[in-house]
Parts: structure tokens; sequence; C-alpha cells
């Protein structure tokens, strides 16, 4: 019996401790539960302005500051509606000024039932005389606050960019998505224009050169597509397009610089991903009557010293096929297409000084030409940095280029010297 006391006075002291523990658990998730309520600060999504696209503007000393706030009732009816052409606009474009960039951006709370949410756009549009002004805010503005993300692609349009945002697009249902598309494709098959993210931007602002480029995007043709009756319709009578490349120093825009001259940058700077350009069969013939489809291209600069002068060794190595001709030629003769090859390495290297002589007038390093001369010269560049501009107009370049034709497609005569020859 005393044994049988024993172990039941044993059993109740333990279930004793077990239930403290339990205790204490329990009273422990109670205070997590009245600490950790959920997202304290969260915002419903219905009560959020989501933007697309962004443009700024300068106006009477004031930052003006507009918006392209997605509807989403009106996508969603766009995207079931099949047949029925558009009923509703599915974006809407508002603007705010402000003496600051963010003053103008929270004075949208006067003129908005729903908070702007910024995470989601595409693209800023900057006008060039809001560029002309400085950058320097709007990068502050975009590193500074975390609603905003680095990855958004940056464009300039010449007078108000207001009347982007207002354009609308027939294939892509919303504009600012179908203006970082168009960017993403040119980039990617044409490779004139490079897609600049804004952290791109800011990388170029603090390199050695402290310059950078941005697209031009414009509205082509008039008048502009506003509204439901333009839209449904086979033609519009304007489009978005991509247009010239606009050149930074500093953090203000200098100046233009032709699509061809871009091309030229785009070679130097070893941003071509793909690209397509015309050019004549041989010597004789100044006609660009062929087409030739760069599918891979690599450029190496590297900097020489002479005294104190310094030139740039450019080598641009590419293949691809050719698109089209309209030559009387035989193209399964080596000798001729050692000729075409050789028209378009005299084509690429015509790009690449046309663009060195337009840079140069601009005095500004939008090539890296600083950051190659940098690396290799530390010691001498601390003397070149405190005058590059009129240093870097100094330099000379030394351009080489090898351009291999890889395929014929499946002819391997012109149309033109069938018909002639039969």
């Amino acid at each position: 019996m005393d044994r049988v006391a024993v172990e039941g006075t044993q059993q109740s002291g333990v279930g004793r401790i077990m239930m403290r523990r339990i205790a204490r658990v329990f009273l422990l998730s109670i205070g997590m539960c009245l600490v950790t309520t959920g997202c304290w600060d969260r915002t419903e999504l219905n009560e959020l302005a989501i933007t697309s696209a962004t443009a700024i503007d300068w106006e009477d000393g004031q930052w003006v500051v507009s918006y392209q706030v997605v509807i989403p009732s009106a996508i969603s009816a766009a995207m079931s509606a099949v047949g029925e052409g558009a009923s509703k606009l599915p974006v809407i474009v508002y603007s705010t000024k402000g003496k600051t960039i963010r003053d103008a951006v929270w004075h949208s709370s006067l003129e908005s039932p729903r908070k702007l949410f910024f995470s989601h756009t595409r693209v800023i549009v900057v006008s060039n005389i809001a560029a002309k002004q400085g950058l320097g805010p709007l990068m502050d503005v975009y590193f500074r606050n975390p609603d905003s993300r680095e990855t958004v692609s940056v464009l300039i349009a010449e007078g108000n960019a207001r009347k982007i945002l207002e354009q609308l697009m027939q294939i892509q249902i919303i504009p600012g998505d179908g203006i970082e598309e168009m960017m993403r494709r040119e980039a990617a098959d044409f490779s004139a224009l490079p897609n600049v993210r804004i952290y791109d931007l800011a990388m170029g602002i603090v390199s050695p050169a402290h310059s950078a480029v941005l697209p031009e995007i414009l509205v082509s043709g008039s008048p502009g597509v506003t509204s439901v009756d333009a839209m449904n319709r086979t033609s519009l009578t304007s489009k978005l397009r991509l247009g010239r490349l606009a050149v930074i120093r500093g953090d203000k825009m200098i100046g233009w610089l032709t699509r061809n001259e871009a091309m030229g940058v785009a070679f130097m700077r070893d941003e071509i991903n793909a690209t397509t350009f015309s050019f004549p069969c041989h010597s004789q013939d100044r006609k660009e009557s062929s087409a030739f489809r760069l599918n891979h291209s690599s450029t190496k600069v590297t900097p020489r010293k002479s005294g104190d002068h310094y030139a740039m060794e450019i080598a641009v190595k590419g293949e691809g096929m050719l698109l089209e001709t309209n030559c009387d030629l035989d193209l399964n003769k080596p000798e001729v297409i050692k000729e075409m090859e050789k028209q378009l390495e005299i084509k690429v290297k015509d790009m690449i000084k046309t663009s060195w002589n337009a840079t140069k007038n601009l005095q500004t390093d939008i090539l890296g030409f600083a950051d190659v001369i940098h690396r290799k010269y530390p010691k001498q560049w601390k003397q070149l940095k405190k005058d590059w501009p009129a240093s870097f107009v100094q330099v000379k370049i030394d351009p080489h280029v090898k351009i291999t034709i890889k395929r014929m497609g499946l002819s391997k005569k012109s149309f033109k010297s069938i018909t002639e020859n039969n």
C-alpha cells in the first residue's frame, strides 16, 4: 500500500508540472496573438490606384507628375468582350503639381479616392524640358522610397510628357505595359535604342564618364488616340513610336543623336544583341539593295597611350545571315561572299565613325571610354578626370570590323539573276 501511495504521489506531481507548462504555453500564445495582429499597415486592394506609367514635366518652376492609372473593371470587360470593341477606357490619366516630385505625388490625395500604388509602374516618361532641369530629384525619389522599383524603364519625350500617357494602343490593353514591351523588343531585335532601367541611368551618371543615354518616345501622327471611338477602328490616326537617343551629361539632357548615330554608339558600347541593316553588294554599287541580319556581335575596346594622347582600338566581330539581295551575283563563289562581307564591314565602320563625330560634338563620353582608361591607366586617370570632356574630344578611334556571312538562306542566287539569265 505504501508503494502504491508513493507512485500515485509521483504521478500527481508530474501531472501538476505538465499542467503548469501547458498553462505557460497557452498564456504565451495569447500574448503573441495580442502583439502580432497581422499586417498592421496593410492596404486593401480596392483602396489602391495601380499606376502602369508615370510622366514627369516641368512647368512654371514646378514639377508636374502625371499618372496612368489602371481601371481593373474596364480591363476585365475588354478581355472578355469578343468582336464588340472597347466600351470603356482601360486607364485614366491625371496630373498634380508640386515644388518637389513627392510633393506633387502627395497632392494626388486631394483628387483621387484611392492611394497611388507605384510598385507596378513599368515606364517613366520625362519631358526634355524636365530633363534639362536635372534628373537628380527623380533618381533620389526612386532610390529613397520603398514603394518605387529601380527596374522601371526611363524614356524621354520632346515637349509634354503627359501626352504619351494619354495615347492608347490597340494590341496592348495597358499602354504602360505596351511601351515597356516595345523597348524590350527593340533592344532585342534592332538594338539601336537601349532599354534603360533607372538603375542603369544611375550607374551611368555616377560612373567616371558621368553620362548616360535615354531613348525617345513620341506620338506619330495626329490627332491623338485618346477615346473609345478612336480605338474602334482598323487604322489609328496616331501611334506611339520610338525615336532618337537623348544624351545625358551629369544629370541633365544636353542633346540628341539620330537612330543611325545611336546604332554606332550601340556597337561601341557592345550593346548589339541583334540587328538588321541594308548594304551595297559591291564597291561599284552605291545602292543598298541587300539586307543582312546580324545575329551575334561583340565589341572589345582597348585604350592605347602615346605620349599625352590616347587612342581607342575598337574591335567588332559579328556574324549573321543574308536576308535579301537584288544583285545579279552568284553566291556560290567565295569571292562574291568576301566582297559582300567587305561592304558590311565598311557599313559598320561608317556608322561607328558617324556616331563618334556626333558624340564629340556634344563633348559627352556616352561610350564609356573613361571607364576603360580608368581601369588600364589608373594613375593617369587622376589627372585626366579633372577635365575629362576636353580630353575626351582629343581621343582618336581605330575601328576594326570583321563580319562573317554564315548563311545565305534557301537560295544561292537572287531572283533578279534568275529572271535576267533565263
